[in-house]
């Protein structure tokens, strides 16, 4: 269509062109007419010699041209028939082709091989988009010494960064640092009054547990049972832990620790509102385990030089915990409320 629209182009030019020539040749016939039949000598002579035949010359070439101007508009009428052809059979096709991309958008609509062909191509498509602007950016870039070693620079930090956050950097300083609790915990240990103080312990993160290796056979905190034992690694894992966060030199943890009557696993339990004024009486291995913990308490606030605070609320007495190192009695609280009076007429402002 596009090379019948430059022959009609051309065919409307080249009939212009007649159309001005015979414009221009239409002077013959009227010089023609000037001659008079009885003297035409007359009118000729005025175009030198040879002037009648110049006069039939030009009236033969206007002649040729009217003819071919009555052949001109035939041809255009068939290049334009052609064209109507051509354009009913290019609708046809577009008409065609729109229900063909109907047909297969439906089907990439309900196919997912083709969504995921499809996402492909486009993720292609961006990742060439982004290559090309890099290796433009990097044609423009002025590759000059000092420019290289800013690069250099750049990719070794680069290369540092991704090696602290690497999956498998961050496992192995986990690793470590379970390991380096584990070992202190099974240090501390034995110093408690623990069923088995000889026996590796497991902290186990995603459980919020510890698991006890006793042997061929692993035993969940939960498994093993007795207060006694779950006081006791309750206690040298808080402070493993707490002794793990001191040796790091900027840790978000505050190194303050606070146990709720850890003696109540030994103290007999008294019922609610019960007066009885009989001292309740210890026997010697109690006293002992819970002396233990509050002298391993003791020794890990003085070996953190300051930097460890432990408060202990406990019902005992302190034929317990007395004559022990760093161990002071903050206060007697039995005859306070939670919240004592005083403090709530307090002038002093919070």
């Amino acid at each position: 269509m596009s090379e019948l629209r430059r022959l009609i182009e051309s065919s409307d030019a080249y009939g212009s062109a007649l159309r001005i020539q015979r414009d221009r040749l239409s002077i013959s016939e009227w010089l023609k007419q000037l001659v008079p039949e009885d003297r035409p000598e007359d009118v000729v002579a005025m175009l030198g010699d040879g002037g009648r035949e110049k006069v039939e010359q030009l009236s033969d070439a206007l002649s040729a041209i009217e003819v071919r101007l009555r052949t001109h508009p035939s041809v255009s009428d068939t290049l334009d028939k052609e064209i109507h052809r051509l354009r009913a059979e290019a609708e046809t096709s577009l008409i065609l082709l729109n229900e063909i991309k109907r047909e297969i958008g439906l089907l990439e609509r309900n196919s997912q091989q083709a969504k995921q062909a499809i996402d492909r191509f486009d993720r292609m498509e961006r990742f060439l988009g982004r290559l090309e602007q890099a290796l433009e950016l990097y044609d423009r870039t002025d590759q000059s010494a000092g420019l290289r070693q800013q690069i250099d620079v750049l990719k070794a930090d680069i290369a540092e960064l991704q090696r602290r956050v690497s999956e498998g950097e961050i496992q192995r300083k986990l690793r470590n640092a379970i390991d380096s609790i584990e070992a202190t915990t099974g240090r501390l240990i034995p110093r408690l009054d623990a069923e088995w103080p000889e026996a590796p312990v497991r902290l186990m993160i995603q459980d919020l547990t510890v698991k006890v290796i006793r042997g061929t056979r692993d035993d969940y905190l939960w498994e093993i049972g007795s207060g006694a034992n779950w006081l006791a690694y309750h206690v040298a894992l808080t402070l493993a832990l707490q002794t793990f966060f001191l040796s790091l030199p900027h840790h978000p943890v505050p190194g303050l620790l606070i146990y709720d009557q850890p003696s109540q696993v030994y103290f007999p339990r008294r019922t609610a509102g019960d007066q009885k004024a009989d001292p309740v009486t210890w026997r010697d291995q109690d006293v002992e385990a819970v002396r233990k913990v509050f002298a391993l308490l003791g020794e890990q606030v003085a070996a953190a030089n300051g930097r460890l605070q432990v408060i202990v609320l406990d019902h005992a007495d302190d034929d317990v915990w007395g004559d022990l190192d760093n161990v002071v009695l903050a206060e007697q609280w039995r005859d306070h409320a939670l919240v004592p009076l005083g403090w709530l007429k307090s002038d002093r402002p919070g």
